[in-house]
């Protein structure tokens, strides 16, 4: 009878242990909610285009450093967004950093064009700038003097990417849109598009048969890649390939000085998260070095200041989550619930702040 009490206790002793150190292992490998503050974060692609420090404070609150992209949108002169930037900077020199961008006038002038956008450049770089934004007007909206529209791959920019390559500077660029961009809205897979196409029809290209396809805008990309290989490519809302896995992973391999930006795309990975839950989680650890962190977060002239801090501070919580738990989820852009990544602490420390250090020289920050 005693050796049966002993052999219980045993088995007790040992189950004990077990969940001690499984705990203890769980708490080892993986953060939580509650480590928010207490992790270094990088959002690695805003747009804070006012003076008012708002944003920043709420990011010195929570632990998440800066970078601010100027973009040659029409919405704000690129002379003004690089001045607030490096008056910010000036501010918070820790806490932020900011990439120029170039402006398409003159483009019909090819010489005379890409002198204008080296000037610039170079004075940019001399003011702090680590880097350059590429938008989606090159793409969907610039046409040459013959009515065509102008991709990336364009010969004309081959100096300017040339130049950014040769200076080790990073190229962010938003070249495309989603996939649901060429789908009606009804069959689009995540709501955040649904609603920005629904009141953007000029960029719903689904609407627009006549301007350049899907296809045709990521082959411009690959192709401007080609050319530069050494160029750091920054690819800004992972790189327009957000529906799919596979080809996220086929372009990673195939680019290996291209990262992968999510801002404005973590709901497609939500979905994503529905469609097919350790894919997704196996495609994460497995690219790990290539992912870095970012939301797009706007501050502009018309924007509610205090709306976007609290925009702010709940977009960075709410990403949190999704990434170091497994909670079951929820989120307005995104139909139905979702489990969270719940991905190891290392890879959560190179998509926080690791791979935007070490990927792209010159953030100091």
């Amino acid at each position: 009878m005693n050796s049966l009490k002993s052999f219980f206790f045993s088995i007790a002793i040992l189950a004990f242990l077990y969940l001690l150190t499984g705990c203890n292992s769980d708490a080892d490998n993986y953060y939580t909610v509650d480590d928010f503050y207490s992790v270094e974060k990088i959002d690695a692609h805003v747009h804070l285009n006012v003076m008012d420090p708002i944003v920043i404070e709420q990011a010195i609150n929570d632990n998440v450093k800066l970078i601010t992209l100027n973009v040659n949108s029409g919405r704000v002169p690129i002379t003004h967004q690089q001045d607030v930037a490096t008056q910010l900077k000036a501010q918070y020199p820790d806490q932020l950093a900011y990439t120029t961008a170039f402006s398409l006038e003159n483009w019909d002038d090819s010489e005379a064009w890409q002198q204008q956008a080296l000037d610039y450049l170079e004075e940019s770089f001399e003011r702090g700038a680590f880097g350059v934004k590429v938008w989606k007007n090159i793409g969907m909206e610039l046409l040459n003097e013959d009515g065509e529209f102008v991709m990336i791959d364009d010969p004309q920019f081959d100096p300017i990417f040339r130049y950014l390559s040769d200076e080790g500077k990073v190229l962010f660029g938003h070249i495309g849109e989603p996939h649901n961009c060429w789908l009606p809205l009804e069959e689009m897979t995540v709501n955040n598009d649904r609603d920005y196409f629904a009141n953007h029809p000029q960029y719903h290209m689904y609407l627009n048969p006549d301007y350049p396809s899907y296809d045709e805008i990521i082959e411009s990309r690959n192709n401007m890649l080609d050319k530069n290989p050494d160029l750091v490519f920054f690819a800004a809302h992972l790189g327009s390939m957000e529906w799919s896995i596979e080809m996220m992973s086929e372009h990673l391999d195939r680019y290996p000085n291209m990262i992968m930006g999510m801002a404005h795309r973590i709901p497609h990975l939500q979905y994503l998260a529905q469609e097919d839950y350790d894919k997704l989680r196996d495609f994460f650890i497995t690219y790990q070095d290539r992912f870095v962190y970012s939301t797009d977060l706007m501050h502009y002239d018309e924007s509610v200041p205090e709306e976007v801090r609290q925009l702010a501070e709940q977009t960075w919580r709410e990403d949190w989550e999704f990434f170091v738990t497994d909670n079951e989820l929820e989120v307005w852009q995104v139909n139905g619930s979702f489990k969270g990544l719940k991905l190891p602490k290392e890879v959560v420390n190179k998509i926080y702040h690791e791979n935007a250090r070490n990927r792209m020289p010159g953030i100091g920050i």
